[in-house]
């Protein structure tokens, strides 16, 4: 065979070694590169407050890698129930969907910026429940889980005795002292306040817990209506609760009163 020959069929050989880094033949379609998924939901809390768990959490504005957030549809609440004495709810994972909240279209839940807010009733006491909150995408795809876990306790009576009455841009509150219950530590109470055609917020009125058993809420429109209930707050074990709700009453402040 003649040289010039040799080297024309060594050709494609050597050009696959000079294109090895690229491959050699023909190539197969270009893979998109996967899209970043939503990191885990942040300040996931959990509150018993009489025969309701409250769930709190922030919005997540960012993915797992530290990219902006752009894509986000929603959350998926997964829980599971497990027994608080025997139980390793650690060793295992039964958890089943809950409720899917779609940003867009909000139900059973609240939003006050970026803080969403739901509550579940079906619960009994005895038992303790995991609740994992997920963000997922507008594809669908799930990002990281936040997990929380809580006991639920025998729901403590609500305080007695609410009264309300109406001055000129203010509403003075008073209300009976509860008893310490005989298995926990009373450590205050919450006021919590909606006006006419709002929903009961999920955030009290007192900034700090109230220790004493009266309040003036001030800065209200006068004319509006406003109707309020209370609720102490118990540490029984390692866990800080909330009783049932008491009574609402109703004011609606008026100038001159």
């Amino acid at each position: 065979m003649k040289p010039a020959a040799t080297i024309y069929r060594l050709l494609p050989l050597l050009a696959c070694l000079l294109l090895a880094l690229g491959g050699c033949g023909k190539k197969g379609p270009v893979k998109p590169l996967a899209q970043p998924l939503p990191a885990a939901p942040e300040k996931l809390a959990a509150l018993q407050q009489g025969n309701l768990m409250q769930l709190d959490w922030e919005i997540p504005v960012s993915n797992q890698d530290g990219s902006p957030l752009t894509n986000l549809q929603g959350f998926n609440i997964l829980k599971m129930r497990y027994d608080i004495a025997d139980d390793c709810p650690e060793c295992r994972d039964s958890s089943t969907l809950l409720r899917q909240i779609d940003l867009e279209f909000l139900k059973n839940a609240e939003r006050k910026g970026n803080r969403l807010t739901f509550w579940d009733n079906d619960l009994e006491p005895g038992y303790g429940y995991q609740y994992k909150v997920v963000a997922y995408t507008r594809r669908n795809r799930d990002g990281a889980p936040a997990t929380i876990r809580r006991p639920f306790l025998t729901p403590a009576a609500a305080p007695a005795g609410l009264q309300a009455s109406a001055h000129d841009r203010m509403v003075r509150l008073e209300w009976q002292p509860a008893a310490a219950p005989a298995d926990g530590e009373l450590l205050g109470y919450n006021l919590y306040r909606r006006s006419s055609g709002e929903i009961l917020s999920s955030l009290p009125v007192n900034d700090a817990l109230l220790t004493v058993t009266s309040f003036e809420d001030f800065g209200l429109q006068n004319g509006i209506r406003y109707s309020y209930t209370l609720r102490t707050v118990l540490h029984r074990g390692n866990t800080r609760l909330e009783s049932t709700a008491s009574s609402a009453v109703v004011a609606t402040p008026k100038a001159g009163q």
